[in-house]
């Protein structure tokens, strides 16, 4: 078999991502990733020396392709990207059963390599910076009436809570909900 190229490396990329996200980081081997892509385990080795390496590859991913999602949404006024983004993050976790990257080690962060971790930290640092300067826009607007480090920690908590009630619930329309009175409330 030849080796691997690019497109074979963002197809392991995607399809681990995949197992990630639906099963967590033990909840599925090398072997199976390979099998599923029909290549062999050995193949993996040439880009990924480990599953922890692949691991720290795809938060990396996540990072760009969060950034990437910002960007595509900036038009928007602050609110509208916050909503987005919730429905987002919905429709891909409730549709796809799978879990939100930040929170898909949360369980086994304990036994999380330090290098992955600072990844996963990484990933959830982006987001917050990115609702940090919404929540800043919001308050140059409209004011808030709590401060934008609470509004962004509680807009992260409700959602990720309200993500688990809708998967519960079987109404994913309760994260928008959630968020959007959310934001109403601690408006001025």
């Amino acid at each position: 078999m030849s080796s691997p190229t690019h497109s074979t490396k963002e197809e392991l990329l995607h399809e681990a991502s995949r197992m990630l996200l639906s099963k967590g980081l033990n909840g599925f081997s090398l072997q199976e990733l390979a099998s599923k892509l029909n290549i062999k385990k050995a193949s993996l080795f040439h880009h990924y020396p480990s599953k922890n390496a692949l691991a720290v590859e795809l938060y990396r991913y996540y990072q760009t392709a969060f950034l990437s999602w910002t960007q595509k949404y900036a038009h928007l006024n602050a609110e509208k990207q916050i909503l987005t983004y919730s429905e987002t993050l919905t429709t891909w976790i409730c549709e796809k059963q799978r879990v939100c990257p930040v929170g898909a080690l949360s369980l086994e962060w304990s036994l999380v390599d330090p290098a992955l971790q600072e990844e996963i930290k990484k990933l959830h640092l982006i987001q917050k910076e990115w609702l940090t300067k919404l929540f800043k826009m919001i308050q140059k607007e409209e004011g808030l009436r709590i401060p934008i480090k609470d509004a962004v920690l509680q807009t992260m908590g409700l959602m990720q809570g309200s993500i688990q009630l809708a998967r519960i619930n079987h109404d994913p329309q309760m994260v928008i909900k959630n968020i959007k009175s959310y934001l109403k409330m601690i408006k001025e």
